[in-house]
Order: structure tokens, then sequence, then C-alpha cells
């Protein structure tokens, strides 16, 4: 069984009342379990943030949904800091066989070729990336890691486990990986340090060689002194450097 979202997520800013629709593709996924009487509570967590364009209030959301027991949804709520929700999604659950492949052939040529097309289109106009949905942007990211020699996975977006993509290859016989997550963010809209530090403990979780934080926009000068402290565990690809890995795969 899968927890997912669907429809659509709509919140205004508590200092000035702008309103956002929040596209749910973007949110990201925690799971939590805690032990009761009939078993374990699984709580899913979808949340995610932006600033809001008008007067830069940072804004917070956090969609709950629980299992319990597992296998059965009990019931949801929200949360949210900064904003109003005026309208949640729906919470859906998808049932799915374990064998199902997510990656088969022909959706692999659908991405790969969707992905080159958005790769010249924003190399034309880099105002395009913030025309495309946060999926086509991780699928972006992954066909230019794919173009440096890199095997890429895109991970399920409900389930991504702290990262956007796994990016694998052998150097020297020895196995590298890489764990890359997506930011597809406004212009405007800087990647804060808060999701650094989170992307490194995912990093050091997976025990992974080094984990990239890439962003359509730009990180603040926190995230980026934070970034350098860690000298090769991690590092900052902001929308300058994507266009010009994008110029170099050509």
């Amino acid at each position: 069984m899968e927890i997912g979202l669907a429809g659509e997520l709509i919140i205004k800013c508590l200092d000035c009342g702008s309103e956002y629709r929040i596209d749910i593709d973007s949110l990201d996924e925690e799971c939590f379990a805690y032990e009761r009487n009939m078993g374990d509570e699984v709580e899913h967590d979808f949340y995610g943030e932006c600033q809001c364009e008008d007067c830069g209030n940072v804004m917070r959301f956090t969609i709950k949904a629980f299992e319990y027991p597992v296998g059965a949804l009990n019931y949801c709520n929200e949360e949210s800091d900064g904003c109003e929700i005026l309208e949640s999604p729906e919470t859906v659950v998808n049932y799915y066989d374990s064998d199902f492949d997510y990656y088969e052939e022909e959706g692999i040529r659908q991405q790969v070729s969707g992905a080159c097309a958005n790769i010249e289109r924003v190399l034309r106009d880099k105002e395009a990336i913030y025309n495309i949905t946060p999926r086509e942007f991780e699928e972006l990211v992954a066909e230019v890691f794919s173009q440096q020699g890199y095997n890429v996975e895109i991970t399920p977006a409900t389930r991504d486990g702290g990262c956007d993509i796994i990016a694998t290859k052998e150097i020297s016989g020895i196995p590298y990986m890489i764990l890359i997550e997506c930011k597809k963010y406004s212009a405007r809209h800087k990647v804060d340090v808060q999701l650094v530090r989170s992307l490194l403990g995912v990093q050091s979780d997976r025990k992974a060689n080094k984990a990239i934080l890439v962003t359509s926009s730009l990180f603040t000068r926190d995230a980026r002194q934070f970034a350098e402290r860690q000298e090769h565990l991690i590092s900052l690809v902001d929308i300058n450097d994507l266009m010009d890995m994008m110029r170099n795969a050509r």
C-alpha cells in the first residue's frame, strides 16, 4: 500500500494575504512509526515551504496521514506556520504489486526525450525553467548527470527517502554514489541552510560518497557557508551552475 496526495493545496500568507497554489508533487515526505496496541501506527508527513513573493514571509505547511493499523488509513490533519491552508489535497491510498517496475523501458525513453527537450528550451531561455513542473525539473537534472556518465535513478515521488535522484558510476573500478535533491523554486526563493543540513543527514544515513542539492534559484549565504565546511561531502548547484552544466553536456 502507498499513501499519496491528489488535488490542490492552496495557502494564504498571514502577513499580506497573498494566495499561492502549491504543486503537491513538490512536497517532501517523511514517515514515522509509533507502537500501539494493534501494532505500529505510521505517520506520513507531506511537507514544504515557500517564501511569499510580495512580502518575503516564509510559509511552511504539512499534510499528515496516519495508518493504523498498518494498511488502513485512519485519519488526516494539517499544520501550517506563517500561512493559512485554504484548500487541502485529498489523501489517496494506492495498492500496488511489489514486483511492479517503475522504470520500464518505454517510461525511461519518454523521460529522457522530455528532459532533453526541456534542456534545449532552458538553454534558449533561462526563464523557461520556471514553467516546468518539479518532476520535469528532476528529470532534467537526471539527464544532465546521465550525460556526464552516471547511471541515474529517479526515485518515486512519494517515497524518495530524502533524495530525488541516485547517481552511480565506477571510478577506477570503485563504485561511487551521489544522492541528488532537487528544489524547483522561483527565482527569488532562495534555498536556506535547513535543507542543506537535512540532505547531509540523508547522505550520512545512506553512506553515499556525496550529496548534491540542485535548485532553480540561489542559496542563502548560511547555506553556502555550511556546505563549504563539509568539504567533499556535499555540493550546491544553483541555477547559474546548472546552466553551465547543461551547456557543457551538449
